[in-house]
This record gives C-alpha cells, sequence and structure tokens, in this order.
C-alpha cells in the first residue's frame, strides 16, 4: 500500500476531522483516521514529526490531497492574526491543529442540506448510507468505502428515497439540490469567482439554503474564508464574549473583527465552545 508523508506542523487529525466541518471521516480505535474524497479512500494517521496518508501516491498527494487537506497554507500566520483577546488565544490554543478542508462543492452542499436541525453523529449516518446505496465503492485495505454519488446519480431519485435514508423533512430540499446541480445550475468555479456577497444571494436561491447552509457551504468547500458561519454555539460564545446576542449580529460582529480570516476564527471558536460544554 502506497502511504506519503506530510508536515504535522498546525495540523492535528482530531481537531481537523472533529471541529464539526465534515462527516466523511471517522476516528479508529488505533486514532487513525480514515475518510473518502474526490473518489479515493485513505487512512491518515500520526506520527511524532509527521502524519502519513495511507493509500495515496505523491501524484495523488501533489494533485488532489494538498488542496484538499489545504496543507500549503500558514496557519502559523492566521493563527497569530485572530489572537486579538484571550478568549481568541484560549480557543487558538485548544484547537490549534484545525485545517480548513477544501471539500468537494456538491458533497458540501448536500451534507450541510441534510445538517439542518440535526446531529454531527445523525449527520454522519445518513451521509453514510447515501454513499453506501448510491456511491461507487472502493476496496481498501480495511474494508469497503464508498464515493460520494455524482449529481446525476441523486438526480434521479425522489423524496421517498431520501426519506428512507433518514433525512427527513429535508427530502425535498436534496431533490431539488442534485436536480439544479445535475442541470449545471449550480457551478462551483462560477460561484468561487464571484464576490462573497454575490455567492451567496446566488447559492440561497436554492430551496433549503439557509445562511448558516449557505455559509458553511461556501466556506468549506470554496474557500470563501471571509464568511463567519453562526449557529447556535456561535452565537452564545459571541453574546458571551462580545455582546452580539442575534445571529444576525453575532455573524455580523465576527466578519468586522476578522475579516479574512473569519473563517477560520469561527472554526477555533466553535470547536472550543463545542467542547467546553461537553467537559462540564
Amino acid at each position: 500500500m502506497n502511504s506519503v508523508r506530510v508536515s504535522n506542523r498546525d495540523f492535528d487529525l482530531v481537531h481537523t476531522f472533529d471541529c464539526g466541518q465534515c462527516f466523511r471521516w471517522n476516528r479508529q480505535p488505533d486514532g487513525s483516521y480514515t475518510g473518502v474524497a474526490g473518489g479515493m479512500a485513505v487512512r491518515l494517521r500520526e506520527e511524532p514529526d509527521s502524519v502519513v496518508i495511507e493509500n495515496c501516491s505523491e501524484s495523488e498527494l501533489a494533485s488532489f490531497w494538498r488542496r484538499y487537506l489545504d496543507l500549503d497554507r500558514d496557519y502559523g500566520e492566521i493563527k497569530r492574526a485572530v489572537s486579538i483577546n484571550d478568549l481568541m488565544r484560549a480557543a487558538v490554543g485548544y484547537g490549534g491543529g484545525i485545517r480548513i478542508l477544501r471539500q468537494e462543492f456538491f458533497e458540501a452542499l448536500i451534507s450541510y442540506i441534510i445538517s439542518q436541525n440535526n446531529s454531527i453523529p445523525n449527520i454522519k449516518r445518513v451521509v453514510e448510507r447515501l454513499c453506501a446505496a448510491y456511491g461507487e465503492p472502493i476496496e481498501t485495505e480495511w474494508g469497503t468505502a464508498y464515493s460520494f454519488p455524482a449529481a446525476e446519480r441523486l438526480a434521479v431519485l425522489e423524496e421517498r428515497d431520501f426519506r428512507a435514508l433518514g433525512a427527513g423533512f429535508r427530502d425535498r430540499y436534496l431533490v431539488g439540490a442534485s436536480r439544479l446541480a445535475a442541470e449545471g445550475a449550480l457551478d462551483p468555479e462560477k460561484l468561487a469567482a464571484m464576490p462573497t456577497a454575490e455567492a451567496r444571494a446566488e447559492l440561497m436561491k436554492v430551496k433549503g439554503v439557509g445562511n448558516k447552509v449557505c455559509d458553511c457551504v461556501l466556506l468549506f468547500s470554496l474557500g470563501k474564508f471571509d464568511l463567519f458561519p453562526t449557529d447556535t454555539w456561535i452565537r452564545k460564545v459571541m453574546e458571551e464574549s462580545f455582546s452580539a446576542g442575534s445571529v444576525s449580529a453575532a455573524k455580523s460582529a465576527g466578519e468586522e473583527l476578522f475579516g479574512g480570516y473569519s473563517g477560520f476564527a469561527q472554526q477555533y471558536l466553535f470547536y472550543w465552545r463545542r467542547e467546553r460544554d461537553k467537559i462540564k
């Protein structure tokens, strides 16, 4: 099995894969993570001075995984820039190994529609059922994995097919988004090239895509790092520490405070605030 090594500087597998941004990475008993992206299945494990990516060649690292894992970005500079007070220094210190993944647009869109009013464990279950039912099998040394289904594959489904997977009320939104993507009405390259406000307005035309879903898709797939996705956890911390009590106020305050680094700051804050509540 091919494997490659990459630097573990500012890169922690737990921080990156368990910070809430992705749903197809699973921690194994030995501490490694298995996941699927780009039609490839890999296993990542940490060593003292590196991260090893198993089932990956040098050419696959160069053509896909370096960008997907955001390996060429200077996260040290980002952490210095967002550490504007004691709160942010604590959040950065707690989740300093987070890297924002560059997920594929259609996968992010469908996954975040599923995420509405849903828990992370259940989101992961529904996404895995979707992939097992309609994705392509990928044989690995640790078992069979499945690619995320193409838009054209999901576009032929009906609401009942998504309900059978546990999607619930989101079924009609998944049908609509899949068909729009298959028709070419949602072009990630065009969205990526637009100013953020225009990309948001365009993506929010899709039924079932509200403010948070829209911001997460644009941040975690298209690199719109000036966005500050705001949910209950972020609203709480922004109310407690920045006197921004409503969702809209929290979002505006975050984007004003952190500018082009808003998405990074949001991830540090989200992970720190959520984990803090878990251990109370």
